[in-house]
């Protein structure tokens, strides 16, 4: 019963009461009218609850498939389509539903509703005649990669006077592996032009610019070329520096090392610091696999270091965004301590995806005189709730329910792996603020070791690929650089991407507070910090040859495939540049 139903109710027992004492024949019938009225609507609200919702069937389409595994893309709009009907029992009396039923499809947080095509906003719908069947359907988009579940659809059932509410979840479980956004291979364009002097005939379309031993061009000489491909006979005569192009003989290998340590998780989906690297890894996987270049990753995170070698085609392209999509959903956070934001968090979507254990008569209080104040009381009514829960969800025992109600950590651990079950993102109060320990970038060491193994499985010639959170980290490159000088000793060409908190490059408009606000006074703040932490970053690292960025945009594609086409070509650096 609603608190509109008990705030008539009361007033008609009270009145019968005082009409049966003082003799008041008409208070008396008006009450007992009032109370006959609301027995005859819960009679029929009972009626359509117990035989009427059992019989619901309910079926869910994403972008026309309803099979219960599937795959989708980050970044991309996604379908739904959901159908409703009432199966006819033995007789015809409860064939149709309604009038007051609102159906709700329950979603994660890594997907967004953009519009509806039904009658209620987003993806609800709101059922106000009786019907046999009814469909709904709304367009969502998915914010990350990695792994995305619709449990279910939830229903509430109410009578025509808002009295009585029944609350049911259906469950129709859909499983799904994101896959990373990654940008065009024709958008991300590499920033060394090369420069024809000579026309060229016949050159087959695989041909490719290397230190192979076949001739393929001529060309006007640029500064970074290395002295031994210049044609001294051929600039004798033309008066200017000529350098010989050869066919590349080796494709050019990139090698992925993606941090994945909790730091670079905690945010909404979308804009984490993982989704950036992701979307630039990709990308970069695109742009080499389009023309015949191997690639292959390295995931680290705080358990374990994934190691996939080198693949091609579009067999290894898509292999490597699924693991890319696994790489991203696939790790515990750290514990939280318990607070009443996690219990409220916890106990909402327990409400969402199991109204039934939360039930008084299913999930019952244990009788107790302690806590005494109000407050305290219904906190404590609210845990013993929720351990109800948490037991029937994860098959406790009766030894840890009463562990919940009274161990913090234990409810704090359980709530919080309730949470991420549900498809939360890694924001308060599922993990601690920014500022703790969950923020230290990747061990130095750790990243150290996968960059050696890296060089000891390499060949010649490849590009390393770092993306990882080094901004917090420029005291403890000390542990790096050996690592990073092993590899420029090898030949290898060696690419630092650290992603920006703010997704946006540090500029001098950045930097300029918008007004006297105090959160653009922030923001600017914090752009003057980023500046000043890549600008020690990016000293360090270019002092012995490797080359930095911070973005998480086409700027960082841009970098990477400029150094892909020197490893190409042999120069030492870009045209043009000392």
């Amino acid at each position: 019963m609603t608190t509109q139903g008990l705030s008539l109710m009361l007033p008609a027992l009270v009145g019968l009461l005082l009409g049966v004492v003082r003799g008041q024949t008409e208070l008396a019938l008006l009450s007992l009218s009032v109370l006959v009225w609301m027995v005859a609507e819960w009679s029929l609200f009972t009626w359509r609850v117990w035989f009427e919702l059992p019989r619901i069937e309910i079926e869910r389409t994403v972008n026309g498939r309803r099979e219960a595994r599937g795959l989708l893309w980050a970044g991309r709009t996604v379908t739904v389509h959901i159908q409703v009907t009432m199966t006819r029992g033995t007789n015809r009396l409860g064939a149709s539903l309604g009038p007051t039923v609102l159906f709700r499809d329950v979603m994660p947080d890594n997907m967004e509703v953009l519009s509806s095509n039904g009658e209620w906003d987003g993806n609800q719908f709101a059922l106000r005649t009786r019907s046999s069947s009814v469909s709904f359907g709304y367009t969502a988009r998915v914010r990350a990669a990695g792994l995305v579940e619709l449990p279910g659809v939830r229903v509430s059932v109410q009578d025509g006077q808002g009295f009585f509410l029944a609350e049911r979840f259906l469950r129709l479980p859909q499983s799904f592996r994101v896959l990373p956004a990654f940008a065009d291979a024709g958008d991300a364009r590499p920033l060394v032009k090369r420069t024809n002097a000579i026309p060229q005939h016949g050159i087959h379309r695989l041909q490719r610019s290397g230190m192979g031993s076949e001739l393929l061009e001529l060309r006007d000489y640029v500064a970074g070329d290395p002295p031994k491909s210049i044609a001294w006979k051929v600039s004798a005569r033309r008066g200017k520096l000529m350098t010989r192009q050869y066919e590349s003989e080796v494709p050019v290998r990139v090698q992925l090392f993606i941090d994945g340590s909790i730091g670079t998780r905690i945010g909404g989906y979308g804009r984490r610091l993982l989704d950036q690297m992701l979307y630039v890894g990709a990308s970069v996987a695109r742009s080499a696999i389009s023309v015949g270049d191997p690639v292959g990753a390295t995931l680290l995170d705080e358990r374990d270091i994934t190691r996939l070698p080198p693949l091609a085609g579009e067999r290894g392209f898509h292999r490597l965004l699924e693991a890319m999509a696994e790489f991203s959903a696939d790790l515990a956070p750290p514990p939280v301590p318990l607070s009443p934001a996690l219990l409220q968090m916890a106990l909402k979507h327990a409400a969402d995806r199991h109204p039934e254990l939360l039930d008084r008569r299913v999930n019952q209080t244990p009788a107790t005189l302690f806590p005494i104040l109000p407050f305290s009381r219904r906190r404590f009514r609210q845990r013993c709730l929720l351990a109800g829960v948490m037991t029937e969800v994860f098959q406790l025992s009766n030894t840890d329910n009463i562990g919940l109600i009274h161990d913090d950590g234990l409810m704090a651990r359980y709530a919080q792996r309730f949470l991420m079950r549900c498809g939360l993102s890694w924001m308060e109060p599922v993990v601690v603020p920014r500022g703790s320990s969950a923020w230290i970038g990747l061990r130095m060491e750790t990243l150290a070791d996968a960059l050696v193994r890296g060089v000891t499985h390499a060949r010649d010639n490849e590009v390393f690929v770092v993306f990882a959170e080094l901004h917090e980290c420029v005291p403890g490159l000390s542990t790096l650089l050996p690592a990073v000088k092993m590899a420029l000793g090898r030949h290898h060409r060696v690419a630092f991407v650290c992603p920006s908190p703010t997704f946006r490059r540090p500029t001098p408009s950045s930097t300029d507070p918008q007004s006297d606000s105090v959160d653009d006074l922030v923001a600017a703040a914090e752009q003057i910090r980023t500046r000043d932490l890549i600008l020690r970053l990016q000293r360090e690292l270019r002092r012995i040859g490797a080359t930095v960025t911070c973005s998480g945009e086409k700027e960082a594609v841009q970098m990477i495939l400029s150094e892909m086409e020197l490893a190409r070509t042999g120069r030492l650096s870009p045209a043009g540049a000392h």
